[in-house]
């Protein structure tokens, strides 16, 4: 009995001896239920010069060892408050809302054993998160080789002297899945000539004219990546929830630039968003998809952020000749344009620039970024803050007809002051059609709030559809009197 005993023993020894060795069985993998570091520490994003937003409570992050007090005195106001780091090593507390204050304010972050944290020169006013791609990229100063700088950059960095304007430019990240904080955080800074060269022209002159305008302090956190999808910033919930844009997840690194880029700014407080992006997009088959697309990326972050309907202002594509074959009559590019002016109309709270004046049919990243930006700021000035500023051109509304003359009309107070960049002729981008669907080039001249077209001999009346600036790269000049672009447009949704 003792030697069978003794044999199974063996037995046994030898079993798990084989076990230990072989190939076969895979290693155990062991989740860690806590952070990789339980260092006392300060989200990312949170640090001295930064602007934290006005009017809302205020969340502020970190990590510490499991169980620690923590205790965040704000010298804006009066009553520390506390937390109690969580079991995975995080901890968060939220300062009330606190009016807009421009005076250098100090965060003290402590927890008994370690080294108080203290943030210096901390502004309060309204933080803007400005994203996408090369065009949203672009700096106020050039950068060889695909960016020549913008209009009369050596002026505008000369005098960017802004204290009041803080940035911040999230690294390019792109990551499998939604991280809690930047692995390597970029530096709040402030807006001055010698640092203005490298922000995004779009983001700075967005700041600049709020901060002008409001004469409160600005943060811009600019998360932008060259040659960048719509569907990669689009985090995978907002796609998973529409049947059609699932068939987008695998594409393009799905998600993988929220994930890296926007996910870890979601616990802060913000005022909305601004977005510039499309170009990469612009082919997408069907088009129509981009309209979803969008909206739904606009619905995802304001899920994320759960701030509620924050604003989202964006900015359509400029002409250009995509083809490089100087084709003037091709229009795939007018028909993405159609279908993010579209998101409007979808999506609550948002807003769009035009861009039909501030091209260059040479170029994909056109110099006239203060147009853009400033255009973004009077989206924000009227519709966010109850400024009366016109922010929108003229916007068609209907047509009618007399024999071969048709006059144009446009939604009330768009087209007040009708005129031309330098009282220029109009540049003609006006084309009619009748029955047979040919587009003929139609004479237009301005008339008070109006414009009238006269169809071109040859034309088969009536005249059935009108189009305006429906090609890839008509650069134009018609305006209201704010000097904001009539917004191309069709009547009709054919193929051709």
């Amino acid at each position: 009995m003792k030697q069978r005993l003794v044999i199974c023993l063996l037995c046994l020894l030898i079993i798990a001896g084989c076990k230990k060795d072989s190939p076969v069985d895979p290693p155990v993998i062991i989740t860690p239920t806590k952070p990789i570091t339980e260092a006392f520490a300060t989200a990312g994003v949170l640090q001295s010069n930064m602007v934290l937003q006005r009017d809302k409570p205020v969340k502020i992050w970190g990590t510490a060892k499991v169980a620690s007090i923590i205790t965040i005195s704000a010298s804006w106001y009066n009553t520390p408050v506390t937390a109690t780091t969580a079991t995975t090593g995080a901890w968060e507390a939220l300062i009330p809302a606190s009016p807009a204050n421009a005076s250098p304010q100090t965060l003290s972050i402590a927890t008994p054993g370690q080294t108080n944290i203290t943030l210096h020169n901390i502004l309060l006013g309204d933080v803007w998160v400005c994203s996408g791609q090369s065009n949203m990229n672009m700096p106020v100063g050039p950068l060889a080789p695909s960016f020549g700088g913008v209009e009369n950059y050596a002026a505008e960095i000369a005098a960017a002297n802004y204290p009041q304007i803080r940035s911040f430019t999230v690294k390019e990240d792109y990551e499998p899945n939604p991280v809690a904080d930047f692995p390597s955080p970029a530096n709040w800074v402030m807006c001055s000539p010698d640092n203005a060269g490298a922000l995004s022209a779009t983001a700075y002159f967005f700041a600049r004219k709020l901060h002008t305008d409001l004469s409160v302090p600005i943060g811009i956190i600019v998360s932008a990546i060259n040659g960048s999808w719509c569907e990669t910033w689009t985090n995978k919930a907002a796609l998973q929830d529409d049947p059609l844009l699932s068939g987008y997840i695998g594409q393009h690194q799905s998600s993988t630039l929220f994930n890296g880029m926007i996910a870890p700014l979601t616990n802060l407080a913000i005022k909305g968003f601004t977005w510039y992006q499309g170009e990469n997009n612009q082919k997408m088959v069907p088009l129509s998809d981009y309209t979803k697309l969008n909206a739904a990326l606009i619905k995802g972050w304001r899920a994320e952020f759960n701030q509620g309907e924050m604003p989202f202002y964006y900015v359509q594509i400029t002409p250009f000749d995509d083809s490089g074959d100087n084709n003037p009559t091709l229009n795939y590019l007018a028909k993405f344009r159609e279908t993010q002016a579209n998101v409007r109309a979808s999506v609550p709270g948002a807003g769009m620039v035009v861009t039909m004046d501030a091209g260059e049919v040479t170029n994909h990243h056109p110099k006239y970024k203060k147009q853009v930006g400033e255009r973004l700021a009077l989206l924000a000035l009227n519709n966010v803050y109850g400024k009366p500023a016109q922010s929108i051109g003229p916007q068609y509304a209907s047509f009618t007809q007399s024999g071969n003359t048709v006059t144009i009309n446009f939604v009330s107070g768009t087209a007040t002051g009708l005129n031309t960049t330098g009282n220029a002729p109009i540049n003609q981008f006006f084309f009619v059609a009748g029955a047979d669907q040919v587009f003929r080039k139609a004479n237009a001249v301005i008339s008070g709030d109006k414009i009238i077209l006269t169809a071109p001999n040859g034309t088969p009346l009536p005249v059935v559809s009108v189009r305006y600036a429906f090609t890839n790269y008509p650069i134009t000049n018609l305006q209201n009197s704010a000097g904001l672009p009539m917004e191309p447009f069709r009547t009709d949704s054919w193929t051709n």
